[in-house]
């Protein structure tokens, strides 16, 4: 019996948001009242990944994916509306729009305009980088997993190393 509480204790303090998720990038509402984030939960092979709207200590879940390493995330709202493009690595990416006065997801191709205008923005993507990626905002924020270092994934984790 002792074995099985010296494995729980073991998993529960080796495996980082085993307990919690962690959150890994965060944008907050232009009022101040909501907080989207972007959270990890994993330990050993199987990471879990959820964007989450928090409203003081309570967080609702609007999407979620397993086998996931955020490897870019951003947001941006626009009134009561809020569009997140997450690269998610090996689980694909996550493309969500929700309208946080409604309390319902939208459809993400109405809110893709402003969200990928706001990612060229603050990202300062060049017209270079856009061709080289088809014209595809998304494409440029994606690692391809070809082992080269892309520039969207290394600003992103120097703008939110693990917050």
């Amino acid at each position: 019996m002792r074995w099985l509480l010296a494995v729980g204790a073991l998993t529960l303090t080796s495996c980082r948001g085993i307990v919690a998720w962690g959150t890994v990038y965060n944008s907050v509402s232009p009022d101040g009242a909501l907080e989207l984030v972007v959270q990890e939960k994993g330990c050993f092979a199987d990471c879990a990944l959820r964007v989450g709207l928090k409203r003081g200590w309570h967080t609702e879940q609007i999407a979620w994916k397993s086998d996931c390493v955020v490897n870019f995330a951003h947001a941006e709202w626009s009134g009561t509306t809020v569009a997140t493009f997450v690269d998610g690595g090996y689980c694909g990416d996550i493309r969500v729009a929700y309208d946080m006065k409604a309390r319902r997801l939208v459809d993400f191709t109405s809110a893709e305009p402003w969200l990928r205008d706001s990612i060229i923005k603050a990202y300062g993507v060049t017209h270079i980088e856009l061709q080289q990626n088809r014209g595809d905002i998304f494409a440029w924020a994606t690692y391809p997993g070809d082992g080269s270092p892309r520039r969207s994934m290394e600003e992103f984790h120097k703008r939110f190393p693990g917050l």
